[in-house]
């Protein structure tokens, strides 16, 4: 979201002399605007939440810690010196989902030029994205002896899809040469913040010191109430249990909380997500037996079914004796004379 004054400069009909063109430029390149000044506030002083219940989530059902579908209104007191001139207020320690153009900023003597949410946190990711062509030490630990030695290393790529650095021995992967490597940074990048940052640019007529209220819709949020109630004689005595979901990974300490039940009508809004947070080595592993292999598809088998049905017993087998050999024949008589 930008809402601003936008003013311009302009040169005559082009029919001037190429010597009126000249001393015309002089004059508005000297009144260019000098760079914004950077004002930090670190902390709030205080801070007041007020949480709206999942409004698709039923009563019976209990809430998605992983991933709270409320959301809430953080309301935060802060004290911050604002410069004269343009400056850009960097208010640290907002909830990381905030929706930048929901958040209003009173007090302010210049008021509010633009807004913006800075989504370069601080990560592993972030750092080598943010040191890309620049010098880092590369430190490596042999696994079998323990030795460890650095060198001085320049980061070619990354971090999506591996990293590269350029040493005196060549260019290699990181974490690909069987060793435990890792990266060592003189300084942390221009621009990457530990926490989530709201950036807002203002334009004061004069340098002072004030107190501001910044208040911002953020998701991640959502609450429960369990309700016990004890009769006694003619009155109800009403006691409730409120739990309270908070999904960001800022707390607030000392905070004063309300809640609100129904449902209210608001726009889905797509959660401002951190640019380079994760990152990934990749190493390509040498060729095996099975590298390369052409790949083959077979049909699906036709379904088998089989069916079964009960036998009935057949009779017992009853084993008879065999019939006795019929005698044998009489040998005829040789009479001799």
């Amino acid at each position: 979201m930008r809402a601003g004054r936008a003013c311009g400069r302009g040169i005559g009909h082009a029919a001037l002399p190429i010597a009126g063109l000249l001393t015309v430029a002089a004059p508005l390149a000297a009144r260019d605007p000098a760079p914004a000044a950077t004002v930090t506030s670190a902390a709030p002083q205080s801070v007041a939440v007020t949480l709206y219940r999942a409004p698709y989530r039923g009563a019976r059902y209990a809430i998605d810690l992983r991933n709270p579908q409320g959301y809430a209104l953080v309301t935060e007191t802060r004290r911050i010196s604002v410069p004269k001139g343009r400056a850009v207020l960097r208010f640290e320690g907002v909830a990381g989902g905030i929706i930048p153009v929901s958040a209003v900023i009173d007090g302010l003597p210049g008021g509010t030029i633009e807004k913006n949410r800075d989504a370069r946190l601080l990560s592993p990711a972030a750092l080598v994205d943010g040191t890309l062509g620049n010098r880092v030490m590369l430190r490596r630990t042999d696994r079998r002896s323990g030795v460890v030695r650095e060198e001085p290393a320049t980061i070619v790529s990354g971090p999506a899809g591996g990293v590269v650095v350029q040493t005196a021995n060549g260019v290699e992967a990181l974490g690909c040469a069987g060793l435990a490597d890792s990266l060592k940074y003189a300084r942390v990048p221009a621009g990457l913040s530990a926490r989530p940052v709201l950036s807002v640019t203002t334009d004061s007529p004069s340098r002072r010191t004030v107190t501001v209220r910044l208040s911002y819709l953020a998701t991640g949020f959502d609450w429960s109430a369990s309700y016990v109630g004890t009769l006694a004689g003619d009155r109800l005595n009403l006691f409730a249990w409120t739990t309270l979901a908070n999904g960001n990974a800022e707390g607030f300490a000392d905070a004063e909380v309300q809640v609100v039940a129904g449902r209210l009508n608001r726009e889905r809004v797509d959660r401002v997500e951190a640019a380079a947070t994760r990152l990934q080595l990749r190493c390509h592993p040498l060729g095996t037996t099975t590298s390369n292999l052409r790949p083959r598809s077979f049909e699906a088998a036709d379904e088998i079914v089989l069916t079964g049905a009960r036998m009935a017993t057949p009779p017992p087998v009853v084993m008879t004796a065999a019939p006795p050999a019929p005698p044998a024949p009489p040998r005829p008589k040789i009479w001799a004379t």
